[in-house]
């Protein structure tokens, strides 16, 4: 008797929440949860899918990221390369005979102990630099440590080497004297505005995570003062500024097109590469990108509040196109060197010119 009047129970609940879902069709799952639980009938199902930031985030890059309609047939890139010494600053300075001390950027390196001190200076801002090494017989006592350092990687390296690389399977590669299209990180952007006297010049150094703001005053600037316009004579219509935890694609409207695609592409590299996986990898990476953030200091700019579901954010400033999204950043990083090559090219190979280009 039992069975049945469980039975004529499961049949009654059944038919209740068909009415409910016809009656009712756009009632909260929350609702629907709770209904079950208080008939005493077990847990509801999870909801599908991933649930952590990260997870939800790489989720929807993979929903965006399309290759363009128009693939790239012909490539130019700079001419240049060498080879990567890849092995852990800390045991070169040791290996070297230098101790920890107090770290201090140099603009240009001298010594040993400059390397110790600019090592220092950018470690302690978790922030990549670059400085011209003026003594050519120290800088090659150096190299060869390093080359000769026990555990030590050497990969090809230079700029368009790695990029090279990354086309040269999708590809024909020609190279002639014009600059469509840049990538810079925050060290680089800096540098670039500090030279001209541009927006955020008297900056010394970035604090921490570059302002989004800042930077993007600084992408305006480039482009609207020195790119591609009636009146001026330059091919440069993209930017693609790259940092640890955010990248920034900068457009001049009308010449690019699937740049949403392109910049969740080469943000997603960045966490691939870094962490040596096919996928990302979301127990192996952090959301660590700004939460919130202005568009602009220079003007009122807008507030944008961050999504991991729609993870890629777009604005417009007088004829130019941002769009913003967050890196996944490597929580135990294997391999670094050539990153930033590797996540402008892959952001450019997703990218689409218009035809009229």
């Amino acid at each position: 008797m039992a069975l049945w009047r469980g039975s004529a129970y499961a049949g009654f609940l059944a038919l209740a929440v068909g009415c409910v879902f016809l009656l009712e069709p756009e009632l909260p799952g929350s609702a629907l949860r709770c209904l079950w639980s208080s008939l005493c009938l077990g847990p509801a199902p999870a909801p599908p899918g991933p649930v952590s930031p990260e997870g939800r985030l790489a989720a929807a890059w993979d929903a965006l990221i399309v290759r363009p309609v128009r693939r790239w047939r012909r490539v130019a890139v700079g001419v240049n390369a060498c080879v990567d010494v890849v092995l852990s600053g800390v045991k070169l300075l040791q290996a070297l005979g230098l101790s920890p001390g107090n770290g201090k950027d140099h603009s240009i390196l001298h010594s040993r102990n400059d390397l110790e001190e600019a090592f220092i200076h950018f470690m302690g801002k978790g922030a990549a630099a670059e400085r011209f090494f003026s003594d050519k017989e120290t800088f090659h006592d150096i190299a060869q440590v390093a080359s000769e350092f026990p555990g030590a990687q050497h990969y090809v390296g230079g700029n368009a080497a790695l990029i090279g690389q990354k086309f040269a399977a999708n590809s024909d590669l020609k190279v002639f004297p014009a600059v469509t299209s840049l990538g810079l990180n925050e060290q680089e952007l800096l540098f670039l505005t500090q030279s001209a006297s541009g927006p955020h010049s008297s900056l010394s150094s970035w604090n921490g995570v570059p302002d989004v703001g800042m930077v993007s005053d600084i992408l305006f600037w480039i482009l609207k003062e020195h790119g591609r316009s009636k009146s001026r004579a330059s091919d440069l219509t993209r930017i693609h500024f790259h940092t640890l935890v955010y990248h920034i694609l900068a457009t001049v409207d009308g010449h690019w097109t699937n740049q949403l695609a392109a910049v969740a592409a080469g943000a997603r590299v960045a966490g691939t590469q870094a962490c040596a996986t096919e996928t990302i990898d979301t127990s192996r990476v952090s959301l660590r990108a700004p939460q919130e953030f202005t568009t602009s200091h220079s003007e009122a700019g807008s507030r944008i509040v961050l999504n991991p579901n729609k993870p890629v954010v777009e604005w417009h400033r007088e004829g130019i196109s941002f769009h913003f999204t967050p890196v996944l950043v490597c929580k135990d990083p294997i391999r670094t060197v050539g990153l930033g090559d590797a996540i402008s090219a892959e952001g450019l190979f997703y990218s689409e010119v218009h035809s009229h280009y």
